[in-house]
This record gives C-alpha cells, structure tokens and sequence, in this order.
C-alpha cells in the first residue's frame, strides 16, 4: 500500500452579488452592507418556485466558478472530479449536472452529488475529493456547495 500523497488548495472563490443589487438593498431595507437576498425573495409574497430556486443556484454556482477559473486559469477539461454538495435543495436534473454541462466538463468526469447531509456535508466533499484525488492521478478536483438557508421556502 502506497503513502497517501498530498492534495492542496490551489484557490477559492465566492459569489457576490452584483454592487446595484447590494446598494439598491441596503438603501431600502435597513439591512447592513454585507446582506444579499435572492431575487426571489425581492417579492411580496416571495417566489417559492422550484424555477426561481435554480436560477439562483445557476446565479451563485456560476458566479463563483466563473471567478475561479478566471483567477486560476485551469482549463475546465483538466478537472477530472467535481463534488457538489447542496443539503436542502436537489433538484433533477441535478446541481452538479447542471455544472457538467455549461462548463463542458470530459465525458469521463466523475461527478458526485452530495444532499441531505445537514452541516457536516462540507467536510464530506472535501474528504470525497481528497479520496478521489488519491486514486485518480494528475488531475484536478473541484468542490461547490451552495448554502441556502431559506431553501426550505421552496416547493
């Protein structure tokens, strides 16, 4: 049995909303500098609609991987495991699909889904990707999770 080898961090990356959305939210609201609210929530009563909910998946997922791979310049055909974990929303087709197929990800990626795993489910991805990573050399892996505290809004 070979010695486990190491896996680093090569970069992060985070979604911020875009600078209109924050001041338009923060004049009218009271809330502090820092707050983002999903478009759905903008509404009285708010959108509960599985489709608004993926859009903001698709906003936030997106947004956030778009600056990762801009800042790391990885080609996206070198990521070889994509682990994405969401604990309260899961739709079908699922998070880490959707990822698969805007960014063109190789035919052989392997690709997990993580759900329902309550707050340890970060530790999971990254121990899931570390394991793989183990096992499928030269490569890359890339986790995304999405937290959503008001997911259980949606139907």
């Amino acid at each position: 049995m070979s010695k486990p080898r190491s896996v680093y961090l090569l970069d992060y990356s985070c979604y911020l909303p875009p600078s209109s959305l924050k001041r338009k939210i923060m004049e009218r609201s009271g809330l502090g500098e820092e707050t983002y609210l999903p478009e759905s929530l903008h509404c009285v009563p708010p959108i509960t609609t599985m489709a608004a909910a993926r859009e903001e998946a698709e906003q936030v997922i997106f947004g956030a991987l778009d600056n990762l791979f801009e800042n790391t310049k990885i080609n996206v055909r070198e990521i070889g495991v994509l682990v994405v974990n969401c604990s309260l929303f899961n739709p079908t087709p699922s998070l880490s699909a959707m990822i698969v197929n805007k960014y063109k990800l190789r035919g052989n990626i392997k690709s997990f889904n993580l759900g329902g795993m309550g707050c340890s489910a970060g530790v999971i991805a990254i121990d899931l990707a570390n394991d793989m990573l183990q096992i499928h050399r030269n490569t890359f892996a890339l986790v995304s999770w999405w937290i959503r505290d008001s997911a259980l809004e949606y139907a």
